[in-house]
C-alpha cells in the first residue's frame, strides 16, 4: 500500500470503488463562462486535481435553478440539458486519471441578492441575512415542489454527463440548510416547523432521484452544527443523517458555519488542523454509511490518523489542493516535503467574496492550468539567466526558469532564500509561512539552480557574466518617515528578528496596516501595552476579511489601543505626538515605539542595468510593494515571458537555418 496505509485504501460506495479516501472538497472558483458553462479554464482545473490523485472530485456548487438560486458571477449551472456537454468533459478529465466525480446541487436561497439574479433572494421564511440586506421572498408550496424538481432534473443530468454522483448543498446557510434550521425556517406547513417537515424537502429530493431509476451516488453535504443561536445542532443533525441515510443517501459530508456564524465556515489561520472532527464523529455514531470530515487539514499524518482511528471514513482537502493539486500523490510517495503548504491566507476565499475568479498566493497555476501546465518543451538554447535576490518573486521564477531547460543562476545578499518570509512567520499564527519557505528550500536544493549566497551582485557582475537575461528581484525595505525623532524609532524587522528585544512595558506602533497589527499582535503575547497609531480610518484594510477579524478581535482581547484616523507627528522621550483629525494634538506615552510604515521598493540596480543590457526585468517588491501572492506570480509571469521570447528566438534561428 505504500505510506499511509488508512489514507489511500479504497472504499467502496454504492458500487463505486474510490482509490483513496482522499476527497477535493467543493469549492466554488468562479471559472465559468458568463452564461455558467464549462470552458476549458474549468476543465484543466479538475484535471490537475484528478492527476493529482485524489480518490474523489466534487465538483462545485452547481446551480440547479438559474438565475434565483445564484450566487455569484462564474458559477457552473446545471439547470438546463444545454450544461451536459461541459459539465461531461468535466467527467472525462476526472475519470482518465483514474478518479470518480461527483457534482454538488447548489441553490443560494437567501444569501444571494437582486444585483446577482436580477430577482428578490427566496427563503423558507421571510428572514432577512442581516438588517443591511434584502429580505427574502417567502417560497410558496407550490414553488418548492417545483424546486424539489429542480434538483431531481439536475441529477438528471449529473448521470447524463457521467458523474458517478451527486451531493445536496445543505451547509452553509444556503437554501437546503435554510430549510434544516429551527430558527430560519418556521413555516406552517408540511415544510416547516418541527424538524421531521424542516427535513422533508431533502427527503423528497432524495425520493425523487430514486424514483427515476437514477443510480447515482448520492451525498449530503451537512451542516453539522450552524453556530448561530436557534440553529441547527449536531443532537438534530444526527437524527436529520440518520434518516437520510434510511431513504438512501450514501455519504454524509460533514461541515459547519453559516454567513451569520463568524469564523466557523470559513476558518482563519488560528483554528487547529482538525478541529471540525468532532462533528463527524458524533455523526459517525448515528449512521453506516461513510461519513466525510475536513477542514483546515493539510498534514497527511493527521488525514492518515484520522482515517484510522475511525473517527470519520474519508477527509476532504479544499484550500490544500488548491496550493497543490498533487498533495495526495505526493504524500502517498512520502514525499512530504515536496507538498507545497497552504499558509492559510485565506487569499482565495476573499476574491470570491469580492466576486472575482479564486487565485491561491503559494500557487500561480491555480486558475491559470492551462497557461501555466508543468510540462514545457526544454529551449532549444541553454541561455543564461541570473537572477539578483532570493525572496518568493526570485526563488519563483528561478526554478520556474530551471525546469524549462534555462542556466539559472540566483545570488543574494543573506546566507539563507526567503527575502522576508522569515520575519512575516513570525507573528502568531503564521508558522505555515515558514512551511513555504522550507518547501522553497527543499526545491531549490533539487534544482538545477546554482545558488549563491552572502553575494553582494554588482553590475561589474554583469559585464563579467554577460548572461542573457538579468531579473532583479531585490525586495523592499521598510518606509521611514521624516518627522521629528524618528531616529528613536524601532523597525518591525529589528522587533520580529529578536535583534532588539522590547524591553519597555508600554509601546506605540505608528501604522495600523497588516504589518503593524501583526507585530501588535507579536508583541502582545510577552503582555505588552499596545497603542497603534494610523491616519486611516481602518485598522489592517489590506487584510482578507477572516484573518483580518481574528486579528483584530486578538487585538481586542490583549486591550491594544487603537488610533485611528490621527497622524504621528513627533516621537519625543517620553512618547508619540500625534494630530486627530480635527488636528488636536495629545502625546501618547510610550518607552518604545516602532515604525511600521510600510515598505518601498529596492530596485537602484534595475535602472543602472538598463544601460548595460536590453533584456533585463524587475519583480516582486522590487518593482512594486504588493505581498507575497503579487511576487510570486511575478515571478512565475516573467519566467514565462523569457520562456516565449526565447523560443521565438529558437523558431527564428530554425526558419534561418532551414
Amino acid at each position: 500500500m505504500g505510506n499511509y496505509p488508512h489514507l489511500f485504501s479504497e472504499l467502496q460506495v454504492k458500487g463505486i470503488t474510490l482509490k483513496n479516501r482522499i476527497v477535493m472538497g467543493p469549492m466554488l472558483v468562479g471559472y465559468a463562462d458568463q452564461n455558467g458553462r464549462v470552458n476549458e479554464n474549468v476543465v484543466r482545473y479538475y484535471e490537475a486535481r484528478a492527476r493529482g490523485g485524489a480518490g474523489l472530485i466534487i465538483v462545485e456548487a452547481s446551480c440547479v435553478d438559474v438565475p434565483t438560486g445564484k450566487e455569484g458571477a462564474g458559477q457552473i449551472h446545471i439547470d438546463q440539458p444545454g450544461c451536459i456537454p461541459g459539465l461531461a468533459s468535466i467527467t472525462r478529465a476526472i475519470k482518465k486519471h483514474g478518479g470518480k466525480a461527483f457534482v454538488q446541487l447548489f441553490h443560494a436561497g437567501r444569501q444571494t441578492s437582486s444585483q446577482i439574479t436580477g430577482v428578490l433572494p427566496v427563503a423558507p421564511t421571510r428572514q432577512g441575512l442581516t438588517p443591511h440586506r434584502e429580505v427574502p421572498r417567502e417560497l410558496s408550496r407550490q414553488e418548492i415542489k417545483r424546486l424539489i424538481g429542480q434538483f431531481i432534473q439536475a441529477a438528471r443530468f449529473a448521470r447524463e454527463a457521467g458523474f458517478d454522483g451527486v451531493e445536496l448543498h445543505a451547509a452553509h446557510g444556503y437554501l437546503l440548510n435554510e430549510f434544516l434550521s429551527p430558527r430560519l425556517n418556521t413555516r406552517q406547513d408540511e415544510y416547516g416547523g418541527s424538524l421531521e417537515n424542516r427535513m422533508r424537502i431533502l427527503l423528497e429530493i432524495i425520493d425523487g432521484i430514486k424514483a427515476e431509476k437514477n443510480d447515482v451516488a448520492i451525498s449530503i453535504r451537512l451542516n453539522i452544527d450552524d453556530f448561530t443561536p436557534g440553529g441547527l445542532q449536531p443532537e438534530q443533525s444526527s437524527i436529520v443523517a440518520g434518516e437520510l441515510e434510511k431513504r438512501g443517501a450514501d455519504i454524509i459530508n460533514c461541515t459547519c458555519g453559516t454567513y451569520e456564524s463568524g469564523l466557523t465556515s470559513i476558518e482563519p489561520a488560528s483554528y487547529p488542523q482538525g478541529w471540525r472532527v468532532y462533528l463527524a464523529e458524533t455523526v459517525k455514531k448515528h449512521v453506516r454509511i461513510p461519513v466525510v470530515t475536513g477542514g483546515m487539514i493539510n498534514s497527511p499524518d493527521f488525514a492518515e490518523q484520522v482515517v484510522a482511528e475511525g473517527r470519520a471514513d474519508l477527509v476532504f482537502l479544499g484550500r490544500s489542493l488548491l496550493a497543490d493539486p498533487h498533495w495526495p500523490a505526493k504524500a502517498q510517495r512520502g514525499k512530504i516535503e515536496d507538498i507545497r503548504p497552504c499558509i492559510r491566507c485565506n487569499s482565495c476565499i476573499n476574491l470570491h467574496f469580492a466576486g472575482m475568479p479564486v487565485s491561491c498566493t503559494v500557487n500561480p497555476a491555480t486558475g491559470r492550468e492551462k497557461q501555466y501546465h508543468t510540462r514545457w518543451a526544454k529551449v532549444p538554447v541553454k541561455s543564461r539567466v541570473d537572477i539578483v535576490g532570493a525572496g518568493p518573486a526570485g526563488i519563483q521564477a528561478a526554478l520556474t526558469l530551471d525546469r524549462m531547460g534555462f542556466e539559472v543562476s540566483l545570488y543574494e545578499k543573506s546566507p539563507r532564500p526567503g527575502g522576508l518570509l522569515s520575519l512575516a512567520a513570525m507573528p502568531p499564527y503564521k508558522e505555515r509561512i515558514r512551511d513555504y519557505q522550507k518547501f522553497l528550500a527543499t526545491r531549490l536544493k533539487a534544482s538545477g539552480v546554482n545558488q549563491v549566497y552572502n553575494y553582494h551582485y554588482m553590475l561589474s557582475d554583469i559585464t563579467a557574466r554577460r548572461p542573457d537575461y538579468l531579473i532583479i528581484s531585490t525586495g523592499s525595505r521598510p518606509v521611514m518617515p521624516n518627522i521629528p525623532g524618528i531616529e528613536r524609532c524601532l523597525g518591525i524587522e529589528e522587533v520580529l528578528s529578536g535583534k532588539t528585544e522590547v524591553d519597555a512595558q508600554q509601546v506605540v506602533i505608528i501604522g495600523g496596516g497588516s504589518n503593524g497589527c501583526e507585530v501588535a499582535d507579536f508583541l502582545l503575547q510577552s503582555g505588552k501595552q499596545i497603542t497603534i497609531v494610523d491616519e486611516r480610518p481602518r485598522l489592517a484594510a489590506d487584510m482578507e476579511r477572516k484573518n483580518r477579524r481574528d486579528l483584530l478581535n486578538r487585538l481586542q482581547a490583549g486591550a491594544a489601543a487603537t488610533l485611528v484616523r490621527h497622524k504621528a507627528l513627533e516621537v519625543t522621550s517620553a512618547g508619540v505626538v500625534v494630530a486627530d483629525a480635527s488636528q488636536i494634538e495629545r502625546e501618547i506615552p510610550a518607552q518604545a515605539v516602532i515604525m511600521a510604515a510600510g515598505y518601498r521598493s529596492v530596485n537602484e540596480l534595475y535602472h543602472q542595468a538598463r544601460r548595460l543590457m536590453s533584456s533585463v526585468y524587475v519583480i516582486g517588491d522590487a518593482l512594486r510593494v504588493r505581498g507575497l501572492k503579487g511576487a510570486i506570480l511575478g515571478g512565475q509571469m516573467t519566467a514565462h515571458m523569457i520562456y516565449r521570447e526565447q523560443l521565438q528566438v529558437g523558431q527564428r534561428s530554425h526558419d534561418i537555418d532551414s
